[in-house]
């Protein structure tokens, strides 16, 4: 069974295997960043804890943003657009996000994989989690849902339950959905094009032992 789950408002979670989505921007940046080198990510629940985490971690940088914005003293922010021609080779990351990360603190309390996705390891995701029970978690925003997320969350469901697709119908519904429109606003267009790059890396990403990592 395929499931799409609201993140943000769901407060009991089940132990299928789980898929963190939040496409705009935090599970595509962890996507790159992998894909660039990374050797991992180590998810942060706070500002202050990223910081500290930087000064015990030898070769880490800070990337985060609040409220879509880069956070002052942040080597990054959570932008796509800001390392996707980055060498990041033998880096360790910490990442804090107003969103998807704040969820995955939510659902790593309860049993079952997780699984991180977006557009740039659609693929790998899929191929690794076949014929699971899966819970696709949709991060959305404190002030309500996130259209590229559901978006993202029903074309993985169709793939999972081998329901025919078009990708190209669910790119170009991303590429002029609201959360688009938001981040145009908020100067980060880019990142949308960015974001919609469609398996450029052929890795699943999961969350084990306190770490992001590639499979």
């Amino acid at each position: 069974m395929i499931n799409i789950v609201d993140g943000r408002k769901t407060r009991d979670f089940s132990s299928n295997t789980k898929v963190l989505v939040d496409i705009y921007r935090s599970t595509t940046t962890i996507s790159i960043a992998l894909m660039n080198g990374v050797s991992y990510i180590i998810p942060a629940r706070s500002i202050s804890s990223a910081f500290s985490l930087k000064k015990k971690i030898k070769n880490s940088i800070i990337s985060g943003e609040r409220y879509g914005l880069k956070i002052p003293g942040f080597d990054y922010g959570n932008s796509p657009s800001e390392i996707i021609d980055k060498d990041l080779s033998g880096l360790v990351m910490i990442l804090t996000s107003t969103n998807g990360i704040k969820v995955l603190f939510k659902i790593l309390r309860y049993p079952g994989d997780i699984f991180i996705s977006s557009y740039i390891n659609f693929s790998a995701t899929v191929k690794a989690i076949k014929n699971r029970d899966v819970d696709i978690i949709v991060s959305n925003r404190p002030d309500g849902t996130s259209d590229e997320d559901l978006l993202f969350a029903e074309l993985l469901k169709k793939a999972l339950s081998d329901d025919d697709y078009n990708i190209n119908d669910y790119i170009e519904k991303t590429r002029h959905c609201s959360g688009s429109r938001r981040l145009k606003l908020m100067g980060f267009e880019a990142d949308i094009e960015n974001t919609l790059k469609v398996d450029i890396y052929d890795r699943a990403i999961v969350y084990k032992n306190n770490i992001i990592i590639s499979l």
